[in-house]
């Protein structure tokens, strides 16, 4: 397996020159998530079913041909399992690959078990094993060695032949199908939460009176902005648990707030002036104010009754399209249109909130007839 590390931008210029004219690509990145919020770029991988190219980022190159490759409308991009993959090509490139072309969604759909993993993939279809010693490496590190190169180049050496055999598997209408879900999977990714919306992410927030989530939101906010800013990961600003009971108890001196951040000095420093000012600014808020008390599905009449109806037509639709219930809904997917219709749908109009799978896309366009009074 013969492959070209790429270090100056002549040959990338060559290379990206090279692949404008292929009409299939198979892509694949390595990055790092430490303690970051946004995943740290550090390798680029890119095959024609020819040549294999491994880019390295994380020198002074100028990536914008890269980039703007990965959105040739003529060009299919071929990846296992792209989400977080997805979500590096936004933050690094500010783009989105497409037509894009998931392995593993697609292996679903021809119904093999949900995430397929990228080696089970390549033994079950090429009857190869392949060696995921360097799956935990660290990609930043420089100078790369051996064994991490040849694992990087493996991975979309395997990935184009995985994908003709695949793709001799599908009809026109599934292949169809795979596109428009990868289109979701992106759009997901780059869809971020509004900063007033992020105690919505907090466990147990429904435990919560309108009045302990008037501050729950100022603290999660405060957080996530916060961790956007800084780039680090949201525990690394200060934990859930920790925001949840701040938001319980409403400390509005050191000590009480000491106690509840478990004696982390560090953490009280940094931000304990802050803390209890967000509970202030929660606590004077006025009643028409206050977030609405969280309600969960289990709760409501009749919630049970209602997905196993749903749950039965989705399964005769699924069964007419010859596609896996578990593809067309998730059970977590049957909550999102239950949740659109029971809590209100003004959020999910204002574009605050991404609306249901199931209204969307391919889904959209193959259950609206028969759940029309979803709509």
């Amino acid at each position: 397996m013969q492959y070209s590390f790429i270090t100056e931008q002549q040959e990338l210029d060559s290379a990206v020159a090279n692949y404008k004219n292929k009409s299939v690509l198979a892509v694949d990145t390595e990055f790092m998530r430490r303690r970051t919020l946004y995943p740290e770029l550090a390798l680029l991988q890119i095959y024609d079913g020819d040549g294999i190219c491994l880019i390295d980022p994380t020198l002074d190159l100028d990536l914008s041909s890269f980039w703007q490759l990965m959105e040739n409308p003529n060009i299919i991009k071929v990846l296992h399992s792209p989400s977080e993959d997805l979500e590096v090509f936004a933050r690094h490139g500010n783009c989105t690959p497409a037509p894009l072309f998931d392995t593993q969604f697609a292996l679903s759909l021809l119904g093999e078990r949900n995430c397929v993993g990228f080696a089970n993939m390549v033994e079950m279809l090429l009857e190869e094993q392949i060696d995921k010693s360097e799956s935990r490496t660290n990609w930043l590190q420089r100078p790369l060695t051996k064994a991490q190169l040849d694992y990087a180049a493996a991975d979309v050496f395997y990935l184009m032949p995985c994908f003709n055999i695949i793709k001799e598997k599908l009809n026109d209408d599934k292949q169809a199908i795979v596109f428009g879900e990868s289109a979701v999977i992106a759009n997901k990714r780059k869809y971020e939460t509004p900063l007033e919306l992020a105690y919505l992410d907090i466990k147990n927030a429904w435990q919560l009176n309108p009045k302990q989530l008037a501050v729950l939101q100022q603290l999660a906010a405060w957080r996530l902005n916060r961790a956007r800013e800084k780039n680090l990961a949201l525990n690394f600003i200060v934990k859930e648990h920790i925001l949840f009971e701040i938001a319980k108890t409403q400390p509005t001196h050191f000590g009480a707030l000491k106690r509840l951040c478990e004696g982390d000095q560090g953490l009280l420093n940094r931000y304990g002036k802050t803390l209890l000012n967000l509970v202030k600014i929660g606590l004077d808020k006025d009643e028409a104010e206050h977030p609405e008390k969280i309600q969960r599905l289990i709760d409501f009449h009749g919630y049970k009754k209602t997905l196993k109806e749903l749950r039965a037509e989705l399964e005769k639709i699924a069964k007419d399209n010859d596609i896996p219930l578990d593809v067309l809904a998730s059970k977590k997917q049957m909550n999102q249109l239950i949740s659109w219709k029971w809590k209100g749908k003004s959020k999910f109009d204002e574009g605050a909130l991404l609306k249901p799978d199931l209204m969307t896309s391919w889904r959209g366009e193959m259950v609206k007839h028969s759940l029309k009074d979803w709509f």
